[in-house]
């Protein structure tokens, strides 16, 4: 049964005092990852995020959580410790998603690194280097644990030069770290999602056992969207903005079969109710382009593509149809990150309110 929380039933369950461990998320978009933390038992204390549509986004969900909503290269270690009342050493988890486009499998890759790119609502150079500002942070921060995530491409061809740069830097920190690529759904998620994901642990807080044990094993069982999208309704709102027979792409959608990807627009799929999804990415709101799509020949519905990122069916979305399947598409899916808090919990490396 897939079964996920009410965001009422997270505001309840770890902003009363009720928490396992704190985090500070940076990068945090739309919130994928803070929905994970909740999950996990944990209250998000700060999140930094510039995108203004992301920032409505999260005010509406989670309006008690302080945002410190300037560009990351303009923010301090203090100014977080500061707005979020704890001193270094402190903080039990920092939290890290990088914009990742630069190190995408899909798309030209290293051709692009170091130029202007589009970014959501907004155009940012260097979008690679800003895992170093987060490492930047890290240092004056020292938590106990960081999570930072980014895409499976970082681990791969000539963005491994990248990849070792950035542990070395991580590690110079003061902190044992493992990297690992997930697939998120091996971890509940219905949706085949390969993510990178390092994890650090504080020198000080390191024991020998833990060795291997970093991250969360795969669960054999793959939710599927047949059952993933159990009691979903269509509305009229959402068959008008799902419609793309009036675009030339839905010739070739309509000739797949169920589980089919397109031979020539590789980027087109059509789902099958008996599988897991496709990725679904940030450009997947851009109805009538090549993108995962129902068996139905017609885009997902943005209460659809929630199920599929594991997000709550009451999570707030702000914004256009393509604004709000940006959101989603760019957010890390929640049941992977709870995943990921739940065994550092498990094993021991954060427990008790702190």
């Amino acid at each position: 049964m897939y079964s996920l929380p009410r965001i009422s039933e997270l505001r309840e369950s770890t902003e009363n005092g009720n928490h396992k461990f704190t985090v500070v998320s940076t990068f945090a978009g739309g919130g994928g990852s803070s929905i994970g933390y909740r999950m996990a038992g944990g209250k998000v204390l700060a999140i930094n995020e510039f995108i203004p549509e992301a920032v409505n986004t999260y005010k509406a969900n989670w309006p008690t959580t302080k945002v410190l909503s300037n560009d990351v290269r303009d923010i301090t270690a203090q100014d977080i410790l500061s707005i979020c009342d704890i001193r270094e050493g402190e903080l039990d988890i920092f939290d890290g998603s990088p914009p990742c486009s630069a190190f995408s499998t899909m798309g030209k890759r290293d051709k692009g690194w170091g130029k202007t790119k589009k970014y959501s609502d907004s155009a940012q150079e260097n979008v690679e280097d800003l895992f170093f500002e987060y490492i930047r942070l890290l240092r004056g921060i020292k938590p106990r644990v960081f999570i930072a995530e980014n895409v499976s491409g970082l681990a791969k061809g000539v963005a491994k030069g990248y990849l070792n740069e950035i542990l070395r830097g991580l590690s110079g920190c003061g902190y044992k770290v493992s990297c690992k690529v997930l697939d998120a759904k091996y971890l509940g998620v219905p949706q085949s999602r390969t993510r990178t994901i390092f994890v650090g642990i504080r020198n000080d807080v390191w024991q020998g056992d833990y060795v291997g044990r970093t991250h969360p094993k795969a669960n054999s069982k793959i939710m599927l969207l047949k059952d993933a999208f159990d009691g979903l309704v269509l509305s009229e709102q959402d068959k008008l903005e799902t419609d793309m027979s009036g675009y030339a792409v839905y010739q070739r959608l309509r000739k797949l079969k169920k589980g089919e990807q397109d031979k020539k627009r590789f980027s087109l799929f059509k789902a099958s109710p008996y599988k897991c999804s496709p990725c679904i990415t940030a450009t997947t709101g851009t109805v009538g382009a090549a993108n995962p799509c129902h068996w139905e020949n017609r885009a997902f519905s943005v209460a659809e593509v929630k199920r599929i990122m594991s997000v709550p069916d009451d999570y707030v979305l702000t914004g256009t149809y393509k604004q709000k399947v940006e959101r989603l598409g760019r957010m890390v899916a929640p049941l992977m990150m709870k995943a990921v808090a739940k065994n550092l919990q498990e094993i021991g490396v954060i427990n008790g309110n702190t």
